[in-house]
């Protein structure tokens, strides 16, 4: 019972104070085009934004998203789970004959995290399999919010990542050095 009142004080102390400058969301990831990244299967992108600047036609501030793709290889068995980490700085518009519908545009840089695993057959050997890579690059990031109400809201995102540490032997091309999501999702101000 202690833990329900003090959740609902917390939430209420948060409410009061953050004058909806606090926004979190809950994304499905598609990804898109033509890269590396294009025949992973989306799970879950969760976010979080603060607005540290609110101003009459534009508001400025922080956001991170995390996100959470796999990848299967029924032929060899191999499985391979992603996670992504995005912070980045944006800038959000303020259409005053359209006050429901906000774009925004933002920066930041993302960090993907691979891990692959399996026991497969080749052919010609049976190979068991589990590694991990990491690799990053910077992020430009195009969203479109529409409000339900004062607090919910749905949204559109474009997510666009330049990889700028591909591993040693991986060519260096479009293919393997981009990545582009498409982000569904909706959200609810606090």
């Amino acid at each position: 019972m202690k833990k329900i009142i003090s959740s609902l004080l917390l939430f209420s102390a948060l409410q009061a104070f953050s004058q909806e400058k606090t926004s979190i969301e809950l994304n499905y990831p598609i990804p898109s085009g033509d890269n590396f990244i294009s025949n992973y299967d989306g799970l879950v992108d969760v976010g979080i934004k603060y607005r540290f600047s609110d101003k009459e036609n534009f508001a400025f501030g922080v956001s991170l998203n995390a996100n959470y793709l796999t990848y299967d290889e029924p032929d060899i068995g191999f499985k391979t789970k992603n996670y992504n980490f995005q912070p980045r700085i944006f800038g959000e518009l303020k259409l005053k004959g359209i006050p429901r519908l906000h774009p925004a545009l933002g920066l930041g840089y993302t960090f993907m995290q691979f891990s692959t695993t399996g026991n497969g057959n080749t052919g010609e050997e049976i190979i068991s399999f589990n590694e991990s890579e990491s690799l990053s690059g910077f992020n430009f990031n195009v969203s479109f919010s529409f409000d339900f109400t004062k607090k919910m809201f749905a949204q559109v995102q474009y997510d666009a990542i330049k990889v700028s540490d591909t591993p040693e032997g991986v060519p260096d091309t479009k293919y393997n050095t981009t990545a582009n999501f498409i982000k569904l999702g909706v959200g609810y101000r606090f």
